[in-house]
């Protein structure tokens, strides 16, 4: 991308004429819009699982399984080993690629079961608890499981396709249905360690039904291995170190503090990542297929990354943010008093998903253009940025940690941002202003907010259903302060929200004939 001469025509019209001219533009942001909404559904069900089982257990077995699962993300990554953006991005011999990385990440998988349960001593020594140490041996089980799945995954979202979407919230609910029985007959860690594997069994039948397919063993070979591996490699490396800055995150805090307070970082965590990742998440499901096949079209390549920052943040920087004025009453009011410290550290954590929503955007491009070596890059300042500031911040206990993470996430994503600046050739304000209506009327959102729940309605001092209202009341009213912001600095940013939920219910157009792909 880089080194080319870009088409005439000035960089205004590129940022404007970027409306979908195809049908792939209308299965993309249709795709994209049916996972916004599944990602809304993933989000109620996620925050009601929470709530219930933040009621059956004390934050403390939270902390116990966080620290037994500290490692689940290391290994299945090295399972994963970049095979499934490899065969997502793979633009021929798909059948051997596919069969072969499934060879590869089942090989991988058990491997790397044997080396996790070996290590298991070691989590539990570290963090003083031979119930951890336990716990994360039986997990090591999960991870061949988990690698089953991957190229029927690659393979589902090839096809841009809405399906594999349906699959969190399906594995959401059979988590809890799981956990809510074990928990209230006090099995403590061993409730959610039996729901992680109930869990994992329900996402495997999922994934194998949607996907329609069966490896073929015979097409597997070590030269498609290489090949593969060749693009995978940095992906690897580079989700090797964001998955490591995560586990660090968590290393920390349960060192630092106790698995109580470990046990709160992580609720809070979960509770406002889990906010925005999905739709962050469901629209780079649709991203990396989707601008691997413009990518040849320099000046539509890059309309389509702005576009697609354009609108993601549109969706997650209020969500994210909302966080600042509403994360204490938000804990006071569902989670309860002994959760009550979660709420500080939510409003300290406010700023992941902002950063998350630049840097998923770079990354799906970086991926679709070839610049894979930009990602460890990009993810090095994952695993050390967020560790970093936290170790300064740690005098200002749990709520300094949340903001450590924060701030570290904002370094990676501005890295980020100044990454696709050179890769398409575009001035970095060019790429941050199409953010600005987003952070505009999500700053006058957080204000409307505040003034709210502190001089108007004090929903963290009721309780009960008027509570519940209170704060639902004051969420509707920063969400009428956002959208008339937005219709104020940009309308277009209105209009353009509009028209992408309108290819939620558009027919798609019919499509040319194309070969079958698995």
């Amino acid at each position: 991308m880089g080194g080319r001469t870009r088409p005439s025509g000035s960089r205004s019209a590129l940022v404007q004429d970027d409306k979908p001219r195809s049908a792939l533009a209308e299965n993309v942001v249709r795709t994209g819009t049916v996972g916004t909404a599944l990602a809304l559904v993933t989000q109620v069900l996620s925050f009601a699982t929470f709530i219930v089982l933040a009621h059956y257990a004390p934050p403390s077995t939270f902390g116990d399984f966080a620290a037994a699962s500290v490692l689940l993300g290391l290994s299945g990554l090295f399972t994963e080993a970049g095979m499934h953006a490899a065969v997502v991005q793979r633009q021929d011999q798909v059948e051997e690629a596919a069969s072969t990385a499934f060879v590869a990440n089942i090989v991988g998988g058990f491997a790397l079961c044997l080396a996790a349960a070996i290590a298991s001593p070691i989590i539990g020594f570290f963090f003083g608890s031979r119930l951890v140490g336990l716990a994360a041996a039986v997990l090591a089980g999960t991870i061949p499981l988990n690698a089953t799945c991957i190229v029927p995954s690659a393979l589902i979202r090839r096809r841009v396709s809405a399906r594999l979407l349906f699959v969190p919230p399906i594995t959401v609910i059979a988590n809890a249905v799981a956990a809510v029985p074990l928990l209230a007959a006090g099995l403590g860690v061993w409730a959610l360690v039996i729901a992680m594997y109930v869990a994992t069994a329900i996402r495997i039948l999922v994934v194998w039904t949607l996907a329609a397919w069966r490896p073929e063993f015979r097409l597997a070979s070590w030269e498609m291995w290489r090949s593969l591996s060749h693009y995978g490699r940095p992906v690897m490396v580079s989700l090797f170190l964001r998955e490591a800055g995560f586990a660090g995150i968590t290393a920390f805090v349960g060192r630092a503090f106790n698995t109580t307070i470990l046990g709160q970082f992580r609720y809070a965590q979960r509770l406002v990542v889990q906010s925005t990742s999905s739709i962050t998440l469901s629209s780079a499901f649709v991203l990396l297929p989707a601008f691997t096949r413009i990518v040849r079209d320099e000046r539509r390549f890059a309309a389509g990354v702005l576009r697609s920052l354009r609108i993601l943040s549109l969706l997650v920087f209020p969500i994210s943010l909302a966080f600042i004025p509403l994360g204490r009453p938000i804990a006071e009011i569902f989670l309860g008093e002994e959760w009550s410290g979660a709420g500080p550290i939510m409003m300290g954590l406010a700023g992941v998903g902002v950063s998350l929503c630049f840097s998923s955007v770079c990354a799906e491009a970086f991926k679709a253009c070839g610049r894979t070596d930009l990602l460890p890059r990009l993810h090095a300042i994952t695993a050390t940025a967020p560790v970093a500031l936290m170790f300064v911040l740690l005098p200002a206990g749990p709520v300094g940690m949340g903001l450590g993470v924060s701030a570290g996430l904002c370094l990676e994503s501005l890295y980020a941002v100044r990454a696709l600046s050179r890769v398409l050739q575009i001035p970095l304000l060019t790429i941050l202003r199409q953010t600005q209506p987003a952070f505009v009327g999500s700053l006058v959102m957080v204000s409307a907010l505040f003034a709210l729940e502190t001089h108007v309605f004090h929903a963290a001092s009721a309780s009960g259903i008027k509570a519940v209202m209170l704060l639902a009341l004051e969420g509707a009213l920063g969400t009428v302060a956002y959208l008339l912001t937005l219709a104020v600095v940009s309308g277009t940013s209105l209009i353009e929200l509009r028209r992408t939920l309108g290819y939620l219910v558009r027919r798609p157009r019919a499509q040319a004939p194309s070969t079958q792909e698995p």
